[in-house]
């Protein structure tokens, strides 16, 4: 379990975002979009939680996915007045890495996975957490990545996973699986938000069985 001295000693959000060396511009556009991610009814439901809720966000400034749900966090964080957001880069905080793993299930499969947003109690127990990005974005992107396959038989390696790709193919694959229109961006923002209130709409310990 992170403790509150380690908790204390990740950075506030003004810090992470004043030490973005990559994509710091698009962090700070994502960061400024996150209102359109959630209504009148989701504020309400953060500002009047019976407890102020620590939440340690594990995350790196090139992660895609992070990017795309780091912010809209943030921004909550901002206007919802219960969550207490502390960032952490694994490269530089270890051992916050060696403490959510012991607590995430899908992080002993992988302690890599970012980025990791954990919420806990103002004693550290950890109510949940959302890993990655939402399961049902994982399955978008499996037909993404298998409709782009399909698309371009002549890329060999289009179907390999994508460590094992060509960087070339690489790159183009990833730019078609993290594509999102404004409205697709949104939709999936909502349902990001929704996930983070369903964490933290049930008991602690169902809360941690639902960690993905």
């Amino acid at each position: 379990m992170i403790t509150s001295e380690q908790f204390e000693r990740g950075l506030r959000l003004d810090q992470y975002i004043a030490s973005i060396t990559q994509n710091k511009e698009n962090f700070r556009a994502n960061f400024i979009k996150a209102t359109e991610t959630f209504t009148a009814e989701d504020l309400a439901f953060f500002r009047n939680l019976p407890h102020k809720v620590q939440i340690a966000v594990l995350t790196d400034d090139v992660n895609l996915d992070a990017l795309r749900d780091v912010p809209i966090i943030s921004r909550l964080s901002v206007e919802g007045g219960k969550l207490v957001l502390r960032l952490f880069r694994p490269a530089t905080h270890p051992d916050v890495v060696t403490a959510l793993v012991e607590d995430v299930p899908a992080l002993r499969e992988d302690s890599t996975t970012l980025p990791v947003i954990a919420f806990c109690t103002p004693e550290m127990a950890l109510i949940g957490a959302h890993v990655r990005r939402l399961p049902e974005m994982t399955e978008e992107m499996r037909s993404r990545h298998e409709a782009w396959a399909q698309a371009h038989p002549e890329v060999t390696d289009a179907r390999e996973a994508i460590e094992r790709m060509t960087p070339i193919t690489r790159t183009r694959v990833t730019q078609a699986l993290y594509a999102l229109t404004p409205e697709q961006r949104v939709t999936w923002g909502r349902k990001t938000v929704q996930a983070f209130r369903r964490l933290l709409d049930q008991p602690a310990s169902a809360a941690s069985e639902s960690s993905r």
